[in-house]
């Protein structure tokens, strides 16, 4: 028994050479792994980036009247979201490609909305009425407002909103 245990001296190369070959494979399947899972994890930051794109147009578009071109804004939204816009609420496509997220390359990315021709009166329940200097003089009845339809596109990097 002794003599079987003395001639064991230790790892041979290539015992060495095999278990660092399944250490590579191990290593590079686990890093595989995770390269990809990362990369999914970076897409709903696109997607965020998109959606907040799109909320931040939406609410700078609700600042503009229906009824004409006079915006009831300040001068730097005169002329449409972007600039160029004569009629920022008009029937048609209007692009607003200067809104989109930075994280969006420029060149394969696009934002634009198009609006309906079409404006539908919706009833209000009450309304208060206001006087010259910002009081409130009293409640109205009923009364009416005008909606347009807006569809928003946003195309950024490969995904669509």
């Amino acid at each position: 028994m002794k003599r079987i245990l003395s001639k064991k001296t230790g790892v041979t190369i290539l015992e060495g050479l095999i278990a660092l070959g399944l250490l590579a494979l191990v290593a590079a399947g686990t890093f595989g792994v995770l390269l990809s899972v990362s990369r999914k994890a970076g897409s709903p930051d696109i997607r965020e980036s998109m959606i907040l794109a799109v909320e931040r147009a939406h609410d700078q578009l609700q600042m503009y009247k229906i009824d004409g071109n006079n915006p009831n804004v300040t001068s730097s939204f005169a002329y449409g979201l972007c600039g160029g816009d004569s009629d920022p609420l008009g029937g048609g496509t209007h692009y607003i490609d200067c809104l989109l997220p930075p994280i969006c390359d420029k060149t394969n990315s696009s934002f634009y909305y198009t609006t309906g021709n079409t404006k539908t009166s919706m009833s209000l329940p009450f309304v208060a009425k206001y006087g010259s200097n910002g009081t409130v003089s009293g409640w109205g009845g009923a009364a009416s407002a005008q909606v347009l339809s807006v569809e928003f596109t946003i195309q950024c990097n490969g995904f669509t909103l």
